[in-house]
């Protein structure tokens, strides 16, 4: 009997590895599939959807409490916020939306993508899901848009936490936009899988271990969407390149900001958080990360996340929502 059992549990055994190495090697759309699941459930999280202005909207959602909207950068998406909201969704209810164009959601080819026209379709995101007042993050790209929402409707903000964000005026040349001003390159839109390999270096300074079968799916959705993203980028580009000044919308908007910065950052120059600082000092408190490239939620999901809830700590509190009355005794709008 006890023999029997062995060669039993040995071919279940063999079953297992086989039906692993299937997924990793041959199907690893479905390894990525279900990572991605299993990340998100451990973060307590989930995907779900809305419709803004005709167009589709993926998203990720968890937790109670105040909420925390989080926007995501160029070219990637919103599971770049899972691994740090894992550290959140006891105290925050977390938002991590697909800014359109991106992820899972629409992706129409002829609109526009800049900063402020992204910023009105987080608006939208927001009002879709009945939010009032909330904390608003975003890194790289996102971060721009963050800054872009805070001057359309600063009303609306708790707080502001931009993490490596785009759009400062003032920042040194970063590495990569050095290589880029010499002709060699756009690391940022690969043409090819090994060139998406490439850029994961230049993202990272302390890379997170990504299995074999996620990085090749990352890659080869980058190379499909080429042409899409590179329309994104010159758009947003243009837009950077223009009348856009993060530290400018920081100085004029009376909204408290806490920016986080991996000091390793290759693709935007970390001087970026001290042009902020220096636009409104006291409102205005930097976290620079020693050792830590452009996603320091990723690299540093646990101190990101700690470093916010510092921050938060300091703020003015949000009346109870029985408790808040106006100046009149009426009742107020509770945050959201």
């Amino acid at each position: 009997m006890a023999a029997k059992l062995g060669k039993l549990l040995a071919v279940l055994i063999g079953l297992l590895v086989a039906a692993g190495v299937y997924l990793y090697f041959l199907a690893p759309q479905t390894a990525y599939d279900l990572g991605v699941a299993a990340e998100r459930s451990l973060a307590g999280v989930e995907a779900k959807r809305t419709t803004v202005n005709g167009l589709d909207i993926a998203y990720l959602e968890g937790g109670e409490g105040e909420t925390l909207v989080l926007l995501h950068g160029f070219g990637a998406n919103k599971d770049n916020w899972t691994r740090m909201a894992a550290e959140l969704v006891d105290d925050y209810r977390v938002i991590a939306p697909d800014l359109p164009g991106f992820g899972e959601s629409d992706r129409p080819e002829e609109a526009e993508y800049g900063f402020a026209a992204q910023a009105e379709r987080v608006h939208a995101i927001v009002e879709a899901l009945g939010i009032e007042r909330f904390h608003l993050a975003g890194n790289s790209m996102g971060g721009a848009v963050a800054g872009a929402y805070a001057a359309a409707h600063p009303e609306r903000l708790r707080s502001l936490w931009l993490l490596a964000p785009a759009g400062v005026a003032d920042a040194e040349p970063s590495d990569l936009a050095r290589r880029i001003e010499a002709g060699g390159g756009n690391p940022l839109v690969p043409q090819t899988a090994d060139q998406y390999y490439t850029l994961l270096d230049w993202v990272f300074a302390d890379k997170p271990y990504i299995p074999a079968p996620m990085q090749y799916v990352m890659a080869q959705r980058a190379v499909a969407r080429h042409d899409h993203y590179q329309r994104i980028f010159d758009q947003i580009n243009a837009e950077r390149s223009g009348d856009f000044a993060l530290e400018k919308i920081v100085a004029e908007t009376d909204v408290p900001v806490l920016v986080v910065w991996g000091e390793e950052d290759r693709l935007l120059h970390v001087s970026g958080a001290r042009a902020l600082a220096e636009a409104a000092p006291d409102r205005v408190r930097v976290e620079r990360m020693p050792g830590v490239g452009h996603l320091p939620m990723v690299e540093r999901p646990a101190e990101s996340a700690e470093a916010f809830r510092a921050f938060a700590a300091g703020l003015e509190q949000p009346p109870a929502a029985d408790e808040a009355e106006t100046a009149d005794g009426e009742a107020a709008e509770p945050a959201g």
